[in-house]
């Protein structure tokens, strides 16, 4: 059967993160930095973002910047679990690949600066985080495991090869955003400093709309409602005592259709401050974000997947993360300017809602704050076009278990390269191209019991497995070897995304 799976990127409230940053943060602002990731230090409207202190030391006047970036994203992860052999489209392999493809056509930036004597203001608007789709045309490992269970199980308690395959149809669309507005106002203290302080408004909403539907088995060469073999099953286990009838009745609630209709809201804001050092042929600037405190509320008109993140009226922690921001500026030449920077993401600080626990404890999971490297050149040819070239290492801190991330929700360590042009088609107007393309590393995560299927389906069938035993006296004993443990299965996952990104932009001087 035909499976298709659409969700968003990061289905516990984290964002599409198809560009480097945080867990929840967009750090492509601006063309500007696909040409260049380095702008933490950067005088220009698009430091309306990377360096709202900066603005200071610009001629006076009016400055206005707007581009659009369309991107092009895969996730790519391979499940490897030995009850995958069962499906009847995996050809008999224990191991799948689950790509997920997204596509933002249009992702748009807006900056507008304005600069009087030593007063000068800025604002930024974007989608800081979210604001994508992920198709997966073959759903994910996390989806088909725990149906990929139910023939192992039928298996073991029939004593038989009963269950031969198994087939599910699932689907869910996501949409994430986080549309933000940026307003910073500052002072330029002297020649040498200036500084800034803003405040950013975050309007967030996710929408989440699916189904886990017509789950079958194979049994005697057909394919068969999954309740009716359980049913059977039932029955013999009971030795007659309980009609196949009866057994899918008792049954069918751990096979029942799932769906899910359900949004989410908030409204945050982040508090910036911002300062730009400047002497000679060097430029100096450092930026902090405060934690944003995000608690997205439920508006929930249908649950019964039994996830309890998405309940109604349910608060869900999802902070964006503090962030400290330093870059520097170099002009050997007039016209050639090299840059560095170094992004910090206090990650560990920032609440996010555990699945495991109820609580707003994942950040728990990861083993350090994650950080980026960043460096780049740009090179003014003539009067009418400027080159520019860089790169950027991003490096998260997942540890060994890497608990915080899952086939629904992932990133991995990565290197990015930019580069583009800006061509002065007058004094007072430019035109920006860039492409920016992202190399991710391969990531993998083992686990004894993957997914934790072991010890949840024996919480679901214990209780069921108990009456079958009060009836048939004779099953209990066989049912001795029944654990948790026995049911653990140990799987791997195996992580990675390809990202290319381009833009065009147009800005103006007034």
């Amino acid at each position: 059967m035909h499976k298709k799976l659409i969700l968003t990127a990061a289905l516990s409230a984290a964002a599409v993160s198809a560009f480097a940053g945080g867990y929840v943060h967009n750090t492509n602002q601006n063309i500007a930095y696909l040409r260049n990731p380095a702008q933490n230090a950067a005088i220009g409207v698009h430091g309306a973002y990377f360096n709202p202190a900066g603005i200071g030391f610009m001629e006076n006047g009016f400055y206005l910047s707007f581009d659009i970036n369309t991107a092009i994203q895969q996730r790519i992860s391979t499940t490897t679990y030995e009850p995958l052999a069962y499906g009847v489209d995996n050809g008999g392999k224990p191991y799948k690949k689950y790509v997920g493809k997204t596509f933002v056509p249009v992702l748009p930036h807006l900056d507008l600066a304005y600069k009087h004597n030593n007063w000068f203001g800025s604002f930024h608007f974007g989608v800081i985080s979210g604001g994508g789709k992920c198709e997966y045309e073959n759903g994910l490992g996390s989806f088909e495991a725990p149906v990929a269970m139910i023939p192992a199980v039928i298996n073991t308690l029939a004593g038989a090869n009963v269950v031969t395959g198994y087939d599910v149809d699932t689907d869910l669309v996501g949409e994430q955003y986080n549309f933000a507005g940026q307003l910073n106002l500052g002072y330029k203290i002297n020649k040498n400093w200036s500084v800034s302080a803003g405040l950013r408004l975050n309007v967030l909403k996710n929408n989440y709309v699916g189904n886990i539907q017509n789950i079958q088995l194979q049994y005697g060469g057909a394919m068969l409602p999954a309740a009716n073999v359980l049913g059977g099953v039932i029955s013999m286990l009971s030795g007659g005592a309980v009609s196949a009838e009866q057994g899918a009745a008792m049954a069918g609630g751990l096979v029942a259709d799932k769906r899910l209709d359900a949004s989410q809201k908030d409204i945050a804001f982040t508090p910036i401050l911002s300062v730009h050092y400047k002497t000679g042929k060097f430029d100096f600037s450092a930026r902090y974000e405060f934690n944003t405190r995000v608690r997205l509320v439920n508006d929930t008109k249908e649950n019964t997947t039994g996830v309890a993140q998405f309940d109604d009226e349910k608060e869900i922690a999802a902070d964006l993360p503090a962030n400290l921001n330093i870059g520097g500026t170099f002009s050997p030449r007039e016209n050639v300017r090299l840059s560095l920077g170094f992004n910090y993401y206090f990650d560990k600080q920032s609440k996010q809602y555990n699945g495991d626990t109820d609580l707003a404890d994942k950040q728990d999971y990861l083993e350090h704050n994650a950080y980026e490297i960043l460096g780049g050149i740009e090179w003014d040819v003539n009067k009418i076009l400027t080159l520019s070239i860089g790169v950027n290492s991003s490096t998260f801190g997942f540890g060994d278990e890497a608990k915080y991330i899952s086939d629904m929700s992932f990133s991995t360590s990565s290197v990015s390269g930019g580069l583009g042009a800006s061509i002065h088609v007058t004094p007072k107007i430019a035109i920006d191209l860039a492409v920016y393309k992202t190399f991710f590393l391969n990531f993998s995560k083992d686990s004894n019991d993957y997914g934790g299927y072991g010890k949840k389906m024996y919480e679901q069938l214990a209780p069921l497995l108990g009456q079958m035993a009060a009836v048939n006296p004779g099953l209990a004993e066989k049912l001795a070897g029944f654990t948790p443990e026995a049911l653990a299965i140990p799987g791997k996952e195996d992580y990675s995304r390809k990202s290319i990104v381009a833009g065009i932009g147009v800005s103006f001087a007034f």
